[in-house]
């Protein structure tokens, strides 16, 4: 049977996997192979716990196995979830069951493509969100090398392996002038709040303090007051630049356009902004009246 060599426990028993609020355990197993414990993902996308709604599959498995995701997710990632890695965890020998990391990020991206084509269901859109949340801060090389820092590998693997882990949000020179917000996103929410919208309009200055609730906070604590502190407001609330000029190529801009196409998929699910905000406080675990 499988050992895992490295884990959360070996190199950092207080610091699961993080990914925002979401803690996943995370395995090195002694055939090199990075895992993630099944269940914890089960979890993290938003999968609801407990037994199968089909014999002989777990939730997970028979989620990205169903009609409505059949047609993004890929052979591979549906075979993976259906033969789980089965091994023993160091120190309490305990048999688990993991899945390779790199079919988190491709879980994730199929689901999210599912919501942009409009495939899901409404109670599922809570999980495109959750997909969201983790395609922020992974990329297939990046959740390898997360694995390796956390599980502390990292101090024994070969150079060759070595693997960039996360990029710095905010960048030191900002970049010119970038249409990051479409206009979509303003008559979704125009038409969602009441608001007579025109084109070319970012209405009322609601408009931007509801984006930067929506959008800005949502980013890592430290990013928005030094968005703040880089591009103040002056006497009228005007900006120099606008904040996402500021946000790296990489992680930054990468995070603002995730949740971006989160909220954007909440605002054309909803008809009413009662509506917005049910799903809005479901899908952040918040509960604010976004009424400014």
């Amino acid at each position: 049977m499988l050992e895992a060599t490295y884990s959360t426990k070996h190199g950092s028993p207080e610091k699961p996997l993080r990914i925002g609020e979401i803690l996943i355990e995370c395995y090195v197993l002694d055939d090199g192979r990075r895992v993630l414990l099944y269940s914890d993902i089960q979890r993290a996308i938003g999968l609801a716990e407990g037994g199968s709604m089909v014999a002989g599959k777990t939730r997970l498995e028979h989620f990205v196995s169903g009609s409505r995701l059949a047609r993004v997710v890929s052979t591979q990632v549906r075979d993976l979830l259906a033969k789980p890695i089965r091994f023993r965890k160091p120190v309490t020998g305990h048999i688990a069951y993991g899945v390779e990391a790199q079919a988190l990020p491709a879980i994730c991206e199929a689901v999210v493509s599912a919501a942009r084509l409009g495939i899901l269901q409404e109670q599922q859109l809570f999980i495109a969100h959750q997909c969201e949340v983790i395609l922020s801060g992974l990329t297939v090389v990046g959740i390898v090398a997360l694995v390796d820092e956390t599980t502390g590998f990292q101090k024994v693997r070969e150079e060759g392996e070595l693997r960039r882990i996360l990029e710095a949000y905010v960048r030191a020179e900002h970049r010119p002038w970038l249409k990051s917000v479409p206009n979509d996103f303003f008559k979704e929410l125009f038409r969602v709040y009441g608001w007579k919208y025109t084109s070319g309009s970012r209405g009322p200055r609601y408009a931007g303090k509801l984006v930067r609730q929506l959008i800005y906070k949502h980013l890592p604590k430290p990013v928005l007051p030094a968005l703040d502190q880089r591009n103040p407001a002056d006497s009228n609330w005007q900006r120099k630049q606008r904040h996402h000029q500021l946000l790296t190529d990489g992680i930054g801009l990468e995070h603002f356009k995730a949740q971006l196409v989160g909220v954007m998929a909440l605002l054309r699910a909803s008809s009413s902004k009662a509506e917005f905000l049910r799903l809005y406080n479901r899908a952040y675990g918040a509960q604010t009246e976004l009424d400014l």
